[in-house]
């Protein structure tokens, strides 16, 4: 199965929430498709440049070098990554403060000996656990589609 079938059925087996933080893969696709061949059927030279150059030695040449669909092709690249790696630190940044709460509540409960709480937390952080692959099966798939 080629990777963009298997990145549609995972969004919609993936919790409904998240289905809008998965990597745009078919709109990558198809701004790269735009690029093209020069006329000459030749790769242009452009395609090697960088958008952003953090040393600072010429990175402005290279971008202004690069044709308007290679520029809309790395502006949505850019979009795509920023939007995968916010949701990604958001969602772990909760799951720390959500495993310090649980570390808490399992604390308490064992000291109050009661199994009806303990049997509470402990399916919550079966839940929590699960949550976490889910996001770290996110991460791969994202991750993939980016090196494709």
């Amino acid at each position: 199965m080629k990777f963009g079938k298997s990145l549609s059925s995972q969004i919609v087996e993936t919790l409904p929430e998240w289905r809008d933080k998965f990597l745009s893969y078919k709109d990558l696709k198809k701004r790269l498709k735009l690029i093209g061949l020069g006329a000459d059927g030749e790769e242009r030279q452009a395609k090697r440049a960088r958008v952003s150059d953090p040393a600072g030695d010429g990175g402005d040449e290279a971008a202004a070098a690069m044709t308007p669909e290679e520029a809309d092709f790395m502006r949505l690249l850019e979009a795509e990554l920023d939007k995968f790696n916010s949701f990604f630190v958001e969602k772990e940044e909760e799951y720390i403060i959500r495993q310090k709460e649980l570390q808490d509540r399992v604390a308490r409960a064992a000291g109050m000996e009661s199994r009806e709480e303990l049997l509470r937390v402990h399916k919550e952080i079966v839940d929590f656990h699960g949550e976490m692959v889910l996001l770290e099966n996110y991460s791969a798939l994202n991750y993939t589609g980016f090196t494709c």
